[in-house]
């Protein structure tokens, strides 16, 4: 939905790429509201799957902001050369 409406502007690249980020993020806040519950209920069985999604979101959230600087870097070059970032 968030990159449907980023296409007007002609960078959709950089805009999706800080929804993908800030998504992430939002499922890293997630899971660890989800662990804290899971604690408060007892429900030891689920720690083990809370923590490793964790894990994978925050993985993927360092690799998001690792590559961003790259990303604009690569866009901002088609941009002054009259190109354009295709999603």
């Amino acid at each position: 939905m968030a990159a449907t409406g980023h296409t007007v502007a002609g960078d959709d690249i950089l805009k999706n790429s800080f929804a993908n980020f800030a998504f992430e993020n939002f499922e890293i806040a997630a899971y660890n509201s989800l662990l804290v519950i899971a604690d408060l209920a007892g429900e030891t069985r689920a720690e083990g799957p809370l923590r490793q999604n964790l894990s994978e979101e925050e993985g993927m959230a360092r690799w998001l902001q690792s590559n961003l600087a790259e990303v604009t870097r690569q866009f901002a070059e088609l941009k002054s050369v009259g190109e354009e970032a295709k999603v």
